[in-house]
């Protein structure tokens, strides 16, 4: 019997992925420059046509142009999604994949990240220039150099650091070639910023604390005159405002703690010359009125140079100074007054041997401990690291090698790092970034592009949007008023890290 049906159609043979994406690049582009062709007739001329399907859009870098803008972003570059600037990367010198991973992390998150929304500034010719090593002593960078990268090395004295595969130099010289002296992609850089309004004077001993978006500056000297000033800073705009307070009044001091309780500022100590004090104070950072709080019970000394930070409705405070040795006792008061609207103090009892007295520390809370690093007892630079369990309240203390001595740095966490900036090793002031992996307690160095702050210590730090901003500061010779931005770039999806045990990858 014959068929009526026909005989089936056989499929075209499959055309090579390569030929596809052409014929589909082609379309697109031919599909576009049409759309272009008829906007200009039914609107007349226009400045900017539509990209490629390829491009997505070109970064906003013109050469010879500042990125030093208000807030560091232009009004266009706000508007773009941080998915659109991550796929932006590839015009930028990354690879597609690089800047694919990270479009997908940034729609995942959903969250502004300073990596993504920085990109298209990424590239300026100021601050990529080559990346930034110092003189300290330890530990060696890693030479992240690839391809027609070189690194050179110079001094006498070589040291080998054999998990990096590379032998540098005992001061950590790194150079790069002018034509690859773009900063990559996921690279940390510093950028020396450019603020508008009523500054901060120059300032050392002073604090600098974030609330919401806004990063408050208090008190501090330039080696002749303390402030008792409020300054505020809008990270935004990047524009500085001097406010004015009212309430009980506030002594001119340097060297005392600031710590963000919700939207209250606790300051407490510090002293002016041969004065310290023991008061504290608490400023509303809604209607900026000041409150002298009346203490219930026994209090602490007079001090400065401690350490505070606020845990489980209590602020904590550590060592110091009272002016004829130094301190390693441990107090604590709430943060909500009581019924009779006073503070109550209280001296906190810890097992496991406290650290040595010491002031010009740094204490950072992470998790359920603190980790108290460096600082000096007026005799000797402390290298030593030691944690206290503030569930437990005992102590247990570190060995770190090398032992690297710190004492008027800042140590800000980072998901599960310490970014210990600058300060004093007992010999000179240091530019250094030194990170401390808290799950391995080993550190870690990373090439750092862009212009770094001189050598300094007693410099104010904060971290915010994924950005570490340095302000002030002394060098022995100079009062500092600069301000810095540490772009963390990738770093800063490391908030993002789960939880973990310090010491747990030892």
């Amino acid at each position: 019997m014959t068929s009526n049906l026909s005989s089936p159609t056989l499929p075209p043979p499959p055309v090579p992925s390569h030929l596809m994406y052409k014929q589909q690049q082609q379309s697109s582009t031919n599909s576009q420059a049409e759309n272009n062709a008829y906007q200009r007739q039914s609107t007349g001329p226009r400045t900017v046509e539509r990209a490629s399907s390829r491009g997505v859009r070109q970064a906003s870098y013109v050469p010879g142009s500042s990125d030093d803008d208000e807030g560091g972003r232009s009004s266009s570059d706000a508007a773009v999604p941080s998915i659109m600037l991550s796929v932006a990367a590839m015009t930028l010198g990354a690879s597609d994949d690089e800047a694919l991973s990270a479009a997908a992390a940034a729609a995942k998150s959903g969250a502004r990240s300073s990596a993504n929304k920085r990109v298209s500034r990424g590239a300026t010719s100021e601050f990529s220039q080559r990346p930034h090593t110092n003189n300290s002593k330890h530990p060696p960078p890693p030479l992240p150099l690839h391809g027609s990268r070189q690194a050179t090395a110079h001094n006498s004295m070589e040291l080998s650091h054999t998990e990096l595969g590379a032998t540098v130099t005992d001061s950590g010289t790194t150079t790069v070639h002018a034509a690859e002296a773009r900063a990559p992609t996921p690279a940390m850089y510093w950028k020396q910023t450019k603020t508008w309004g009523v500054r901060p004077p120059k300032m050392r001993s002073h604090t600098l604390t974030v609330i919401g978006s806004q990063v408050f500056v208090f008190g501090g000297w330039n080696n002749s005159v303390c402030y008792n000033d409020v300054y505020v800073l809008d990270t935004e705009t990047m524009f500085w405002s001097k406010m004015h307070t009212s309430g009980d009044e506030v002594p001119p001091c340097r060297a005392h703690t600031a710590t963000a309780v919700g939207s209250r500022l606790f300051v407490f100590g510090g002293g002016d010359g041969t004065q310290y004090f023991a008061d504290l104070y608490v400023l509303d950072t809604k209607s900026y009125v000041w409150t002298k709080a009346r203490p219930a019970g026994v209090a602490p000394s007079p001090r400065r140079t401690h350490t505070c930070f606020h845990y489980n409705g209590y602020v904590y405070l550590f060592g110091g100074g009272d002016g004829h040795k130094a301190l390693n006792d441990l107090w604590r008061v709430r943060a909500e007054p009581t019924a009779l609207n006073t503070f109550e103090w209280e001296e906190v009892e810890t097992k496991g041997g406290r650290p040595f007295p010491r002031g010009y520390h740094t204490s950072t809370l992470v998790g359920n401990q603190v980790v108290v690093f460096g600082g000096s007892d007026g005799q000797e630079c402390f290298g030593d690291t030691s944690l206290l369990n503030l569930d437990t309240m005992e102590w247990s203390h570190v060995s770190i090698d090398p032992p690297l001595t710190r004492l008027a740095h800042s140590a800000t966490l980072v998901g599960m790092y310490l970014f210990v900036i600058c300060g004093h090793d007992g010999a000179d002031y240091s530019s250094q970034v030194l990170m401390l992996k808290l799950d391995t307690l080993r550190w870690e160095t990373r090439a750092i592009y862009g212009s770094a702050p001189i050598p300094r210590g007693y410099h104010a730090c904060a971290l915010h949007d994924g950005r570490l901003f340095l302000h002030g500061g002394y060098n022995g010779q100079e009062v500092f008023d600069d301000m810095f931005m540490l772009e963390l770039s990738s770093y800063s999806y490391l908030p993002q890290v789960p939880e973990f045990v310090i010491g747990c990858h030892r």
